[in-house]
């Protein structure tokens, strides 16, 4: 059997979950902290979105449960192996202290060849883009 290689980690956000929610479904949002297709428009995260890099990947919604979970299905058209599980998933809770808590899993890049890597890629991704989250759901107002 082989070894999990699912990057996950839990920060807590002083900010609503509705406010949170925001900076991981609209664009000018996700812009300063994940890249997005220079064509993807403003147009917000919804059940039905798709944001393709035409020829490199493709991450497709595949649940959408307003201030709980968003998740993504990666698709990478180069990987060899046939892949259907990897994916990225954030899912918002609040604890009995009402503090806000955002949950990272990205993964699962064992059955890659070269999972590893991806794997190591994503480690470093989650810590940018989780503190990154945080920064922007924390702020009172921003100026675009």
């Amino acid at each position: 059997m082989s070894k999990s290689l699912i990057v996950k980690n839990n920060i807590r956000i002083n900010a609503p979950l509705s406010r949170v929610w925001e900076v991981l479904t609209k664009p000018r949002y996700i812009r300063l902290w994940d890249q997005l297709p220079e064509d993807f428009g403003d147009y917000d995260i919804d059940p039905a979105t798709v944001i393709e890099w035409p020829g490199y990947s493709r991450l497709s919604v595949i649940e959408f449960i307003p201030n709980q979970r968003l998740r993504y299905e990666l698709y990478v058209p180069t990987w060899e192996e046939r892949v259907t599980n990897i994916g990225y998933t954030y899912t918002l809770t609040v604890d009995d202290d009402g503090n806000t808590w955002l949950g990272v899993e990205i993964g699962d890049f064992a059955i890659l060849a070269e999972g590893d890597k991806y794997y190591d890629t994503s480690v470093d991704f989650e810590k940018t883009a989780s503190q990154k989250i945080k920064e922007l759901a924390e702020k009172r107002e921003i100026v675009f």
